[in-house]
Order: C-alpha cells, then structure tokens, then sequence
C-alpha cells in the first residue's frame, strides 16, 4: 500500500470512530422532549393525586356530617352550615321526604337528610353531594308550612 492510500485509510477511520456533531444535536432534542414528557406525565400525576385527596376529605366529611344527624344532633327540619379546616364548606339540610297530609297520625316521619361540601381547587369551585332517608319523630310544623301544603 502506498503511503497516500495508507493516510487515507488512517482518516476515514478516524472519521467514523466519534459522533458528528449533528448527531449529537439530534440525541440531545430527542432526550429533553423525552424529558419534557416524562416530567409532563409527572406533573399531571401529582396534580390528579391532589385532586383525588381533597375528593376523599370532601367524602368523608360529608359522611362524618350526616352520620351525626340523629345520634348527636335532633332531627328536625333545617338547614345548617359549616366551615372546616383544609377550605372546606359544608351545608346540611333536612326536610320531609314529602309533605304528609293533616289526617296523618303518625308519629314517625321520613326525612330526607341532604350535605353539600365545596372547596376550591384551584381557582374553580368543586363540590360534593350526599344524600340519605331517616326515620324520625314527626316534626310540629309551622304555620306557614302547614298551610301551604294543604
């Protein structure tokens, strides 16, 4: 081999031993948009993690409220609110299952005892409804009422 031929060889290897610059550039874009999705994926993750948490406190005091209704606090027709700690709005409304007739001598009346928790996630405002029958002594009520549903 002559030594041209020789110093030709010798650079043509030299040149495919290491990347060119190009492709460098190119696996770099490829692994921040790679990056970039996966801390997307993370993100989005997180933020779904929170929400479902203050969904689970939102359940569980809107049971915590109607499990008092009867045992702790009488029922009766009203409505009452509340605040909690963590951003938490509640409102508590009991009123008869449906309007019972003067002749009705029971003593017993079906109640239907309804909470709604709000809180705001972010800057929307969420929600949460449960809703629940009790059986309960049957409430005196007032003028206006008894009228109306005659």
């Amino acid at each position: 081999m002559t030594d041209v031929a020789a110093a030709m060889t010798r650079a043509t290897d030299a040149d495919e031993a290491g990347f060119t610059l190009v492709e460098v550039i190119v696996a770099l874009a490829m692994l921040s948009l790679g990056l970039t999705l996966v801390m997307s994926l993370l993100s989005t993750g997180l933020s779904r993690a929170g929400m479902a948490e203050r969904l689970a406190g939102a359940v569980s005091l809107a049971q915590s409220v109607l499990t008092q209704v009867g045992p702790v606090s009488p029922l009766r027709i009203e409505t009452r609110e509340g605040t909690e700690p963590g951003g938490y709005r509640w409102q508590l409304a009991i009123h008869p299952y449906r309007a019972a007739s003067a002749e009705d001598s029971r003593m017993v009346e079906l109640y239907q005892v309804s909470v709604q928790v709000g809180w705001m996630e972010g800057q929307e405002p969420r929600s949460y409804a449960l809703s629940t029958l009790r059986l309960g002594p049957k409430a005196s009520r007032p003028a206006s009422i008894a009228a109306a549903s005659r």
